[in-house]
C-alpha cells in the first residue's frame, strides 16, 4: 500500500483481507461487498518458495488497483494505473498470466484432470472440473483455428 502511496494512486481505504486455499486457478480476486472491498490470495502464495516480488507483491498490488475508482475491469485507468506500477517498481502487474507465467513452483501448479485438443491445430485446453465443455467437446470449437474438439484424458 505504501507503494501506491508513494505513487499517489488512490486505493479504498476499507479493504479485508482474506486467504483461500480452494482457488486453484487463480492467484487472487478482489470483489466489492457494498462500500468496501475483499481482496483474496491463493495460499499458495504464501509457500516459501515462491518469490515474494514475483508472487505475493504483484498479485497483491493488481487486485489493490481494482479496489480504484473505475477499475474493476482490467482497461482504461487499472491499466494505466497497472503500468505505473510495472515502470516505478520493476513489476509485471497484467491482466492475466498463462500457467507457464506463474511465480509458483511446479508442483505447487495443480494438474488438469481433463484434457481438450483440438483435432486441427492439436491447441490443448486442459481443465481442472467437469464441464460443459468437459463433458461435451463436440458441441465446441478451438478457439484458434475453429477446428472440432475432443476430449483426450481420461
Amino acid at each position: 500500500m505504501a507503494e501506491l502511496d508513494r505513487l499517489g494512486i488512490k486505493y479504498a481505504r476499507d479493504i479485508r483481507f482474506t486467504v483461500n486455499s480452494r482457488a486453484v486457478t487463480r492467484l487472487g480476486q478482489c470483489r466489492k461487498k457494498g462500500d468496501s472491498y475483499v481482496v483474496e490470495i491463493s495460499s499458495a502464495l504464501l509457500d516459501e518458495r515462491v518469490d515474494v516480488k514475483t508472487g505475493l507483491k504483484c498479485t497483491l498490488h493488481h487486485e489493490l488497483l481494482h479496489t480504484c475508482c473505475g477499475c474493476m475491469k482490467h482497461t482504461g485507468r487499472w491499466k494505466v494505473y497497472a503500468d505505473r506500477v510495472n515502470a516505478a517498481y520493476g513489476y509485471r502487474i497484467q491482466r492475466a498470466s498463462t500457467r507457464e507465467e506463474r511465480p509458483l513452483p511446479e508442483d505447487l501448479v495443480p494438474k488438469a484432470k481433463y484434457l481438450i485438443v483440438c483435432d486441427t491445430c492439436g491447441a490443448q485446453y486442459p481443465r481442472q472440473k467437469i464441464s460443459a465443455l468437459v463433458r461435451n467437446p463436440e458441441h465446441y470449437r478451438c478457439g484458434k483455428c475453429g477446428g472440432k474438439l475432443k476430449r483426450v484424458a481420461p
